[in-house]
């Protein structure tokens, strides 16, 4: 079976948007299938890239390493989403560690693949729209992380962990040092939310019920 074929979504993953049907295909089977049952790292911020990752199950977190020694959450990418393209395409050190979360599966474009679908002007358009993506995400998070109140905090992340699916799976410790506050004080805020009726909490997970008040409640 082609990579394709047990990986259909792939066909309309962002980078390959608007480009022939066949050009998506062959762009797709060529790819190398890379299955993680537990979390692993996978680009390595300081080293080399191989080339580009594409997240077709699961998820991948993004994580900077500070001087000071302290790995801060950067991003999360989910199904469709590239990580690795632009440290490959230019021969940069990773800016960042990318790891594979529990359960995700990826398929693997090495570097000389890639540079070669930069042939098709519309790949290359497709990347910058992917990296233009990526610098709204963190214009936005930068300015909720410095300004916003711990609610408005965990509700952004929480938005951002459930774009593709409405349960999260994430710890309340992991949650609090996501957003940067006690657990004490996520226990707090989920129980809050959960009083509007935004969110469910039950046995470590959330589920998000009303996401357009509670798209609603972080605007106001």
């Amino acid at each position: 079976m082609e990579v394709s074929d047990k990986f259909p979504q792939m066909m309309k993953a962002e980078i390959l948007f608007g480009l022939p049907k066949q050009f998506r295909k062959d762009f797709v089977d060529r790819c190398t299938i890379l299955n993680y049952d537990g979390p692993t790292q996978i680009l390595m911020q300081g080293e080399q890239s191989p080339g580009m990752f594409l997240i077709a199950r699961g998820n991948v977190e993004i994580l900077y390493l500070g001087e000071d020694g302290r790995q801060t959450f950067f991003a999360r990418a989910g199904v469709g989403a590239i990580v690795g393209e632009t440290e490959a395409i230019t021969d940069q050190l990773c800016a960042a560690t990318a790891e594979a979360m529990a359960n995700t599966t990826l398929l693997f474009c090495s570097k000389a693949m890639l540079l070669e679908a930069l042939g098709s002007i519309e790949f290359v358009k497709n990347l910058m729209k992917v990296f233009h993506g990526h610098l709204l995400q963190l214009n936005y998070f930068k300015l909720v992380d410095r300004h916003s109140p711990v609610d408005h905090r965990l509700c952004a992340y929480l938005l951002m962990f459930s774009e593709r699916n409405s349960t999260i799976y994430d710890s309340q410790t992991y949650l609090a040092g996501v957003v940067g506050c006690s657990r004490q004080t996520i226990n707090k805020e989920l129980g809050a939310l959960r009083e509007k009726g935004f969110i469910s909490v039950e046995k470590g997970v959330i589920e998000i019920l009303d996401r357009e008040n509670l798209e609603a409640f972080l605007s106001a």
